[in-house]
Formats: structure tokens, sequence, C-alpha cells
């Protein structure tokens, strides 16, 4: 990892979300065979040929297409969607390559998945736009990489759940119009090859759904970290009663049909605030507000939407966020219609980018000054890291001082700290903490200062985790972290 994050993680970062070193062992440099096939193409498809044809620029090493050896997916590890202590070293590290226009070098953006048997790669241009070329990689956890395709315009949608059973991912491209989008071209792939495995219409209807061109196809809830999304009418207009939205499992692939819930009839059919409760159901609001303390107007259940104020308080439970203007924010829970349930005003919102706080199970984490003050040097002179119950808002546990907290969710966290504010010179080694107790687990330790760490607002830096995956990212590397029981002498692995 590059050491830029290091400079930044002490001022910026990620945000407030809701669940979301080295070794010694011997390496070694993988260098997977390429074919000169070009990426795969369906009727319904844009052209999407090899990014190595761009005139006056491309992919350095150039992407050239990979078939798969195999046309199963492997097998998954359910192991890996539990969260343990990470081993000493990632057991792949993916080489980026950097994209040239003419003069112009510019750095991969990247975004990555968990799939059975290793990771799923997206690459595209840093600044999106300058550059149409693109890239998924399929890469196994031995270090073998399973396909690859490259496209001269990749595409605009890439989705699948982060499962030990998940065998297709949704792969789209979107056209507009001077309206907005107007129409999405939408595949189905296999994660065993990386070729079409059936065409969206083929989904719909083997879920008995409509497969009307302009129905269902307007993307209206999707994130890297979700297992389902949610497709509705693509156009601008006002919602009818006859309009339908449908729900995605990427996981199995399988569909639920839904009417527009009451809240947004007469809305339109392109604004719908929608987000899901802890258990995967989707809870809706009103187009003009979402978020921890705006109501909740209906949440989904099995027999449809239902606006039972008792269901959807069940469904829902507490929400945390900070709240209240300027620089005084508070960290506070709310129930589902938005009424305080609790105030922490001695816990007040960093004024700094980075991380705020998260929600994983009962628990609230939280980074938070006792006051903030704009016109002190050190703003927030005394900061720590809480641990809250999310029901009340009581202190289970906290750590005196600034911490950068990183591959947050499924019960640990990585953290570094304290350290001194504003300073960016130097974090301490990484460990990772129990969210629940905030002890650290096992005693292992990271001492390379940027191994998880984050960069400021829209830096390449990233850390991401699924279940006991890990995955660190910068502008060279991407690094696939397992759990100490599942982790394999590191494999590095090229992308040429």
């Amino acid at each position: 990892m590059v050491s830029a994050a290091l400079l930044l993680v002490a001022a910026c970062g990620g945000g407030s979300t809701t669940s979301t070193g080295t070794g010694s062992s011997a390496v070694t440099t993988v260098a997977p065979t390429s074919s000169t096939t070009t990426a795969p193409t369906t009727s319904s498809s844009p052209d999407t040929t090899t990014s190595s044809g761009v005139p006056g620029g491309g992919f350095e090493p150039a992407c050239v297409d990979l078939d798969a050896a195999a046309s199963t997916v492997p097998v998954g590890d359910p192991a890996l969607d539990v969260a343990g202590l990470l081993g000493a070293e990632p057991v792949v590290q993916l080489q980026l390559p950097t994209i040239r226009l003419g003069e112009i070098t510019d750095t991969s953006r990247p975004r990555v998945w968990r799939i059975p048997g290793g990771m799923l790669v997206e690459l595209r241009p840093y600044n999106d736009g300058t550059l149409p070329v693109g890239a998924l990689i399929a890469i196994d956890a031995d270090g073998d990489v399973r396909w690859r395709r490259c496209f001269e315009r990749p595409p605009d949608l890439v989705a699948t759940a982060q499962s030990a059973t998940s065998e297709e991912l949704v792969v789209g491209w979107i056209t507009y119009d001077a309206n907005g989008p107007a129409n999405a071209e939408l595949e189905v792939w296999s994660l065993a090859d990386g070729q079409p495995s059936r065409t969206w219409d083929e989904l719909l209807a083997a879920n008995g759904i409509s497969g009307a061109a302009t129905e269902h196809r307007a993307n209206l809830l999707w994130g890297p970290d979700l297992s389902v999304m949610v497709f509705g009418p693509q156009g601008s207009r006002q919602v009818t009663v006859d309009d339908t939205i449908v729900v995605v499992d990427l996981a199995s692939m399988t569909m639920r049909e839904l009417p527009y819930p009451p809240s947004a009839q007469g809305g339109r059919i392109e604004v719908l605030p929608l987000e899901l409760t802890a258990e995967g159901r989707l809870m809706a609001f009103t187009p003009e507000r979402s978020g921890a303390s705006a109501p909740v107007t209906a949440v989904e259940t099995p027999t449809g939407w239902s606006v039972d104020p008792g269901v959807i308080e069940r469904a829902v439970g507490v929400r945390a966020a900070f709240n209240g203007a300027g620089v005084q924010l508070e960290l506070q829970g709310f129930d589902a219609q938005g009424n305080e349930l609790w105030r922490r005003s001695d816990i007040l919102a960093p004024p700094f980018e980075g991380f705020h706080h998260a929600v994983d199970g009962d628990m609230v984490i939280a980074s938070g000054c006792a006051s903030v003050d704009m016109n002190l040097e050190n703003p927030c002179p005394d900061w720590m890291l809480w641990g809250l119950d999310l029901r009340t808002g009581a202190t289970r546990w906290v750590r005196e001082g600034r911490f950068a907290v990183n591959g947050f969710g499924s019960g640990v966290a990585m953290v570094a700290g304290p350290f001194t504010t504003g300073s960016g010179e130097f974090l301490p080694e990484w460990t990772m903490i129990d969210l629940t107790t905030g002890r650290q687990v096992g005693d292992r330790t990271w001492t390379e200062p940027w191994s998880f760490g984050v960069g400021c607002c829209d830096e390449p830096a990233k850390v991401y985790r699924s279940g006991g995956v890990v995955f660190t990212v910068d502008g060279t590397t991407i690094e696939m972290w397992y759990p100490e029981a599942q982790t394999t002498p590191l494999q590095v692995v090229s992308f040429g």
C-alpha cells in the first residue's frame, strides 16, 4: 500500500456507515496466460472489444481477454462468512495497471467483491470519463486469474452477492438522453467464466415477471455491499397504481415484485428513497426525507408493504446518527418514526472527515469529541472512541484518544491509534478489536502504518469487509486478506 494514504487517514477518510502488515511467507509471482478472444457480446450488449485497441491510450500493461478453463463456480468456503483474526499477510495481491491517454497517465479506480473461491475486481479510470476503458477480472485465492474481460465501454453497473454460494453477477450499460437515463441493457453473467448466462428478460420470465422493454430497468437501490438490487420503470413521470418495482436477491438470482409503497403514490417513479433493514427487507421513506431521523413510512413483509406502526417498529429497530446544527452535532438514537430515544451531548461529531460512527448488531461505534471549538488549533482536544448500546445509548466501553477505524463489520474492526491530531506523520500499528468489548482480538499487530488506511475524499485508498474477508485498495494494488485459519501463502498477481 502506498504511504500517501497514511498522511490522509489522520485528517480524512470515509464517513459514517451502517453494517459495514507484513509477514514472512514466500511470495510467488503469478503470470497468467492470456488469450486473444474478445469480450462476450450479445444482441443487447454494446460493443465490448478489448481496451488495448483504444487509439492513443488504454491500460498499461494492456488488457487482454482471458477465457476460463472451467465452466463451474468454485465451491465457496462458509467459514469466510465469519469474521476472525486476520492472517499476518494477505493471500492475494493484485498489481493494478495504470491508464494512459496520450501524455496523461491515470490510476485505476477499482471495486472489489468477495466471490466463491476468490474475488471479482472491476477497473475503470480513476477520473471517470477520461478514457472509455474498463475491465472485469475474477481471481482465485490461489492466485490464478479465472477470467478477464476488457471493455472499450465499461459497464455502468456491476453487482453480485458477496456470499459462499453466489454463481452469477448483473452487468448493465445505460444510455442517456436530455432527461437522464433513457435505457438500460441488463445481462446476467456467470461467475465461472465471465460469459452471459441468460438475458435479463429470461431472468424476469423465470420469476414470472413481465419483461416489457421499459419496465424494471431503472436501478433504484444498489450498493457494493448490498445483497439485493431494486429496479423500477424507466423514464420520468408520476407513479401510478399499476407501477411495480422488482427486488433482485443477488445470491439466489430470484426476484420478487412489489407495488410502489404508499408514500410514493403520486410522486416520481425515479425518486424512491429506500434502505434495507438489518434482515435485508426494504423500508421506504417519503420522497423528501431519508436517513436515521426520518420517519419510515412502510416496510416490506413476506405479504407486501406494511404501514402498521408496530410492524415498522419491530422491523426497523433503533437508528443512530449525529444530529444538530453547525459543528455541534450530537450522537442520537431514533425510533422508526424519527422520534428521539436517546441523546449523548458528550459525544459530538469530529469536525474532520474520517470515521464518525457505525452500527453493527446492537452496538454503535462512534469516534467523537466531548467538545468542539473551531477557534482552537486543535478543535477536538478530547477525542475518544466509544462503544454504545444501540437501544439505550449507554456506554459499554471507551478508548481515550483519536483512532483510525476501518474494515468495520461482523463484530470486529481494524483500528490504529491513539495518534496526535493533525500530525499526519505516524500511525501506530494496527490491531483488530472486538466491537462488543473494545478489546483487542488476539495478539497480532500489523506494523506498516498504512496497512488498513484509507484516503481522503475521493482518494483511491479504501478498505472493504465482507464477512471474514478484508480488501485493502490503493492506487497500485488490491490485497485480499483472509482470517488466520484460512490464510495461505501470499500470491502476487500481475494485471497483464
